[in-house]
């Protein structure tokens, strides 16, 4: 349950033409704290991008387990670049992935207020949005997700209310948010 100020994200995951399926939820507090718990089963795995796991704790397997932040300002844009990994550790190659920030329920609105001041971010990777308006790694038609090939990802949280995307200085006390993960293969 989250509490107060706290923003509770799921990450989900499915891929396309594969049975490659992750799942966890990310939780963000405002001005102390964020985690990320992950649990996953499939041939994609999450895996700290950061030397020492800086913020990201695993489980006895080595992957992901959570996301720690200990602070996360108001009335700022905080970018936290190359927190995740995704390995594909199966046979199918990927074209790209797309992230998308999902509101999962009502919270008079509010869960949708804070689903648009998240981005995923890569500074290794191009990125792009698809015509569903997610945000897409290996945007670069050149580029796939091979067997064995990995990609990272990080988090953005806008909170500048006059700065696009999103209109919020600060999370509410409550939200929950879905992010959405799908490994896509045309």
């Amino acid at each position: 349950m989250p509490t107060r100020r706290q923003t509770t994200i799921g990450l989900l995951s499915a891929a396309l033409g594969s049975a490659a399926v992750t799942s966890g939820s990310f939780l963000s507090q405002t001005a102390s704290a964020a985690d990320l718990r992950v649990v996953v089963v499939s041939e994609l795995s999450l895996l700290p991008a950061r030397p020492e796991a800086e913020y990201v704790t695993t489980d006895a397997d080595g992957e992901v387990e959570s996301i720690e932040i200990d602070q996360l300002n108001q009335r700022s844009v905080s970018r936290f670049e190359e927190l995740v990994e995704v390995a594909n550790n199966g046979d199918v190659a990927y074209d790209r992935l797309a992230f998308e920030f999902v509101p999962t329920d009502g919270n008079g609105g509010s869960d949708e207020a804070v689903a648009e001041t998240l981005r995923v971010i890569s500074g290794d990777e191009p990125t792009g949005t698809d015509s569903e308006g997610r945000t897409t790694l290996l945007a670069d038609d050149a580029k796939t997700l091979e067997p064995g090939d990995a990609v990272t990802f990080g988090v953005t949280v806008n909170l500048i209310a006059s700065s696009l995307p999103g209109d919020l200085d600060d999370l509410p006390d409550a939200s929950d948010v879905a992010l959405e993960i799908t490994a896509i293969r045309e």
